[in-house]
């Protein structure tokens, strides 16, 4: 992820620690911790913050395994979705949707009219 001439690599050099909504501030907020010291971005915590968000999926299986595999994000993107019978790239809110999974087989889609990045 390339941001204000930064790159970070969530998925080799964060793990993700936690997930959470706010629904007072329809706010949804993932929270990378820095694994890998050698890497040049020197943020020890990194927020991806959907701003106006409404998660749509939520998918969630528990075993044994979610717990270690959880933590390594595998895709995040802003892409399409099927309108009825069109592919749009907004809702009537101006909100765009975000695909988020994890290895582990954790998926998310949210709605959110930004993504912003806090360190």
């Amino acid at each position: 992820m390339q941001f204000r001439g930064i790159y970070l690599d969530l998925h080799n050099d964060y793990d993700c620690i936690r997930l959470a909504y706010k629904a007072a501030y329809i706010e949804f907020r993932l929270t990378f911790k820095r694994v890998n010291l050698a890497t040049d971005a020197n943020y020890g915590l990194v927020d991806l913050v959907f701003i106006d968000a409404v998660v749509e999926t939520y998918l969630f299986v528990l075993d044994e395994a979610v717990y270690n595999e959880f933590k390594t994000i595998d895709l995040l993107y802003r892409g399409r979705f099927e309108n009825g019978n069109e592919l749009a790239e907004f809702d009537r809110s101006g909100r765009s949707l975000y695909y988020i999974s994890f290895y582990s087989g954790i998926e998310l889609k949210v709605f959110a009219t930004a993504l912003i990045v806090e360190f």
